[in-house]
């Protein structure tokens, strides 16, 4: 198997008797061989179907949990604070990618920090020894697997951890494990403020620099309090605070505290969603029930065309200016 279908391969990669990330090898890690891993005590759903009882394992190990982004990580450990709550005596141990940015694994750092997780480890890492009562499960290249692009995210992690995914109450789904970091450590940006957040982690899914000041403006109009955000703009009551958010835990304080967050399809979203901050949201690209589905506090607006509807990422030009024409179409409507 060539290295591009490798690093394609819906779950992570052994090297030896070692498990990898592809995402590692993507980022300049190189490794003697490499083949898929399909090793039989590491269970992979986009493989093998499966469903576990959870009151019978005593250490759950997820091999690449759970994702390389801030926003996938949010709602992964969603699932395992459900874990937690419901199996206290359960041990989880999270192995991730050795060269993931530093504003992610702080996230984990976090749930280490809240109780969440109990062992946090970087790959490679070898492969299991039997053991009757732990479960390693490899959650490894979410993007390559199918149901991905068709399933609620958290629906998705549950799914793939071995949970039904249905009997899951709504306020499981909600990322409230974020209440369980302790923010008072983190400067408090202002009494009260409106905070934009228009970029993601792709260009197709950010919201434009075009219509920045507009929608900064507007929200001044309508709330009648200062806005804060991240990037420069124009407006006399718009204050950048990029560096005064420099680590994760300054970024999650800054949105749980805003009186309302106006953003794009971005982790801002789903950590606003934990605090249950009204937020408005735009989707460039994947539909809003596939992103914000159980989030009660999220006003979603789909402002992408059929073409981008099960896009992750593009660089295409046309593509690029499709969507912002669509958006300025409901600009122009008052719809934004």
């Amino acid at each position: 198997m060539d290295t591009h279908t490798l690093l394609h391969f819906p779950g992570s990669l052994l090297s030896e008797r070692n498990m990898v990330a592809s995402y590692d090898i993507e980022q300049g890690c190189t490794y003697p061989s490499l083949s898929p891993l399909t090793h039989g005590a590491v269970l992979n759903y986009a493989r093998q179907p499966f469903q576990l009882d959870f009151a019978a394992v005593h250490t759950l190990t997820l091999v690449n949990g759970m994702g390389v982004t801030l926003g996938d990580s949010v709602i992964g450990i969603e699932v395992l604070h459900y874990l937690r709550q419901r199996y206290p005596d359960l041990r989880v141990r999270v192995l991730r990618p050795a060269r993931c940015a530093d504003f992610v694994e702080q996230l984990y750092r976090l749930a280490l920090d809240s109780g969440i997780i109990d062992v946090l480890a970087y790959l490679p890492q070898p492969l299991p020894e039997p053991a009757p009562q732990d479960v390693y499960i490899d959650m490894g290249n979410q993007l390559f697997r199918d149901d991905f692009a068709t399933l609620d995210m958290h629906d998705f992690f549950y799914r793939h951890t071995g949970i039904d995914e249905k009997p899951v109450p709504d306020a499981a789904k909600q990322n409230r494990w974020l209440r369980r970091v302790d923010l008072r450590p983190s400067e408090r940006l202002a009494p009260e403020y409106v905070l934009f957040c228009p970029e993601a982690s792709t260009a197709l899914r950010a919201i434009p620099p075009r219509f920045h000041q507009t929608l900064v403006e507007r929200l001044h109009q309508r709330f009648r309090l200062p806005v804060l955000g991240f990037g420069n703009v124009e407006y006399s009551h718009y204050h950048n605070i990029t560096q005064r958010c420099q680590d994760t835990l300054s970024f999650i304080a800054a949105i749980a505290r805003a009186n309302f967050l106006y953003t794009a399809d971005s982790s801002a979203l789903h950590i606003a969603a934990g605090f249950g901050v009204p937020t408005r949201a735009l989707f460039n690209a994947i539909p809003p029930a596939l992103r914000a589905r159980y989030y009660p506090a999220c006003d979603s607006v789909w402002t992408g065309t059929k073409a981008t509807e099960a896009l992750h990422q593009s660089h295409d030009p046309r593509t690029l200016r499709a969507v912002e024409e669509s958006i300025a179409r409901l600009m122009q409507n008052g719809e934004l």
